[in-house]
């Protein structure tokens, strides 16, 4: 195990939520118009891990900032990393965890730019059930407006990319970690323009995370739930959760998705997201290929950057780079 697969723990601080406000359908959603990009530096999130990664492997060869309208007016925050060469690049939309920095992303990003993947990573704006989300524990219509924003966001960011010169419009996936991978998987399922996809510590049946998760914020989240009577217990959270996260759940669109489409990558002892969970996906997914590590949650860290590798090697598969001289030689040098 080398030291940056081991230190990067401190920046995987990871999890779930839950939510969604409309059904949302497979028709191509209008790209967005004149999104703001200017260049920035490759290295965003200031964490020592990061600083690691850095000297140990290549920086990107170019990275912008994408400012655009959200779907609810406010501004949403992307940052495209692009691999040498002109393109167009095979190209990743990088999902974030519920709560913490974005070292999680932007790490998986880089990652999969040593790859030769062009890589964006979008900005959550702040934590689902965190010390900066201030809503009313029954609110499940706000956080139902986040995740299904957010999707949509995503979508209309990937329409943008589609037009790209740097970007193979044939050869567009998403990731995430956590409930990264549950809303890249959603995006996956709602976003004809996307054709694969890895997801890390995923899972599906939303009311089902929320009410069993024994993720410190969520487990609060309940507490503080009961406490106001927002909902009498557990079982009634998620009986009250389940008309708002069923429009966001991934099992709900889960078969649009072809199985050899996918890789899931999952830890046997979660209990953030539980085996269970993942099962239900996997299954909902026709049983795709499915990996385990033998750690809890938050516990992943020693295989972040084995995982992310698995995830790069099957979009290789998937998108025919496998048999590429250059794919083969960044492989063996990751």
């Amino acid at each position: 195990m080398s030291r940056l697969h081991f230190l990067l723990g401190a920046g995987c601080a990871l999890l779930l939520a839950g939510g969604a406000r409309a059904e949302m359908n497979a028709a191509e959603v209008a790209p967005l118009e004149a999104p703001v990009v200017t260049p920035e530096p490759t290295t965003i999130e200031s964490h020592v891990l990061i600083w690691l990664y850095d000297r140990l492997r290549p920086v990107a060869a170019s990275a912008y900032r994408v400012e655009f309208p959200g779907a609810d007016g406010e501004t949403r925050v992307a940052h495209w990393q692009l691999p040498p060469g002109a393109g167009p690049h095979p190209t990743v939309v990088v999902f974030p965890i519920r709560a913490g920095n974005h070292v999680v992303s932007e790490a998986l990003a880089k990652a999969l730019v040593n790859r030769g993947y062009a890589a964006i990573w979008i900005e959550k704006r702040r934590s689902l059930f965190g010390d900066d989300d201030h809503r009313a524990p029954g609110d499940f219509a706000s956080f139902a407006e986040d995740l299904t924003d957010f999707v949509l966001d995503a979508r209309r960011l990937i329409g943008w990319l589609a037009t790209r010169p740097e970007v193979d419009p044939e050869r567009i996936a998403t990731a995430g970690v956590s409930l990264g991978g549950i809303l890249a998987a959603t995006t996956l399922a709602q976003e004809p323009r996307a054709h694969a996809g890895f997801f890390v510590m995923a899972g599906g049946g939303l009311p089902e995370i929320l009410r069993d998760s024994q993720d410190g914020d969520v487990v609060e989240f309940r507490a503080k739930g009961i406490a106001a009577k927002a909902f009498a217990d557990p079982d009634d959270l998620a009986r009250q959760a389940r008309a708002w996260t069923d429009p966001m759940d991934p099992l709900t669109y889960a078969h649009r998705i072809e199985p050899e489409q996918v890789l899931l990558i999952s830890a046997r002892y979660d209990r953030v997201i539980a085996p269970e969970r993942t099962l239900a996906l996997w299954e909902a997914l026709g049983r795709p290929r499915w990996l385990t590590v033998p750690t809890g949650h938050y516990q992943l860290v020693p295989y972040f950057w084995w995982a992310v590798g698995r995830g790069a090697d099957h979009l290789d598969h998937v998108f025919g780079r496998d048999a590429s001289p250059a794919t083969a030689a960044q492989a063996a040098a990751r």
